[in-house]
């Protein structure tokens, strides 16, 4: 499998290229759901990285996901790593109750240092359960005044939050303005049925590779937060429980390689007029800077590099990552002014006038999603 291959089935895989049949997904939560966790670190972008994975003439502008989450149709909180993740709630409790020893065995540390344990962190804890018991969904700030009298300093507050997270006492709100909120968690996931350990985590080998595969065993470790060796354990399982659709691929370059036979077997059935379409060299794509193609694998992350271009790809927020056929071709980002926005192009060279064609109809599709008017500013290399 050359890289090119591997760029074109990972595209495939995330749902950035094919049609949306191949994946039983029509809705950002449909595609959370199918995803398991998708990194939302950056909140608005984050939803335009589920927008752009529905087809255009399908594709929900920025007010119909920002409501899918109020609704709770998708929920946001720390797991995994952990960093922010959108999760559906039915994935919600599982997910926290297996990657949450892990998590505050990292944070540990840090909260022995602030006094966060044993009675005074139960105490903290009640008290923002309190604060939003009865459908009471609070901002940051308004929980922070529920502790308040309790003489945490200002440096615990946001570890205080995360234990909340962890220990399944608060999960996302309802947006109030413009600010984020936190609900109780049982009053927005369902109970789920209990499972072993090594249950869960075959099931999120399943669903990585479902919706990221190729992938080695280190990408998943990354992306999860779990040891190399629990995750060895994981794919094994996967394999045995999915009668041979999780597979095991050996690549002279990539090494060990796992992937979904479904999948596959969807990317090889193309047509030859989505095969053009999909691989076309010149199509760009304008995703988020922590969007799951990028950070859904481990460093050096190869596949990512253009000619010429030899440092790791990494995230640069506010700058987003521009691609061209897959590989990294510059960066952009977009900035509200009132009922307007820039859309800000940093090309790393100068782009052909298929690419700039391509890249201005995803610029189009980003102003749909805004709702605004864009202003377009090109910096650093001049269009053709």
């Amino acid at each position: 499998m050359d890289v090119a291959e591997l760029r074109s089935r990972r595209l495939f895989a995330q749902g950035l290229r094919g049609e949306v049949s191949t994946t039983d997904a029509t809705t950002p939560a449909g595609l959370v759901r199918r995803a398991l966790a998708v990194q939302s670190q950056e909140y608005q972008p984050a939803q335009w990285g589920l927008a752009q994975r529905l087809p255009p003439d399908d594709r929900p502008d920025a007010a119909s996901v920002a409501a899918a989450i109020d609704r709770g149709d998708i929920l946001r909180t720390h797991v995994l790593r952990p960093t922010w993740h959108f999760v559906d709630p039915a994935d919600a409790r599982w997910l926290l109750e297996v990657s949450a020893p892990r998590v505050a065995r990292i944070q540990a540390t840090y909260e022995r240092r602030l006094g966060i344990e044993g009675e005074a962190a139960t105490r903290a804890l009640d008290a923002m359960a309190a604060a939003v018991a009865g459908g009471r969904h609070r901002t940051r700030g308004e929980l922070f005044e529920a502790v308040a009298d309790q003489g945490w300093p200002s440096s615990a507050m946001l570890f205080l939050l995360l234990r909340a997270e962890l220990e399944r006492v608060l999960v996302s709100g309802a947006n109030a303005g413009r600010q984020r909120t936190y609900a109780a968690f049982d009053e927005r996931v369902p109970p789920s049925p209990e499972r072993s350990r090594e249950d869960a985590l075959a099931e999120i080998a399943e669903r990585f590779l479902l919706t990221r595969g190729p992938a080695t065993a280190r990408d998943l470790a990354t992306w999860s937060g779990f040891t190399l060796r629990d995750i060895r354990t994981a794919l094994a399982d996967a394999a045995d429980r999915s009668g041979g659709r999780i597979e095991r691929l050996d690549d002279p370059d990539e090494g060990e390689l796992w992937h979904d036979a479904s999948v596959a077997a969807a990317w090889t059935a193309r047509d030859p007029a989505r095969v053009a379409a999909d691989d076309d060299p010149a199509q760009v794509d304008l995703l988020q800077g922590y969007d799951e193609y990028v950070m859904g694998y481990a460093m050096p992350r190869a596949y990512l590099q253009p000619a010429g271009i030899e440092a790791p790809i990494v995230p640069e927020y506010p700058l987003h990552a521009m691609f061209a056929s897959g590989t990294m071709v510059g960066r952009w980002t977009w900035t509200g002014q009132g009922r307007r926005a820039v859309v800000r192009i940093v090309p790393w060279r100068r782009m052909s006038r298929a690419e700039v064609r391509s890249r201005d109809a995803r610029i189009a599709e980003v102003e749909r999603f805004l709702g605004v008017p864009v202003t377009v500013e090109v910096d650093g290399v001049a269009a053709p």
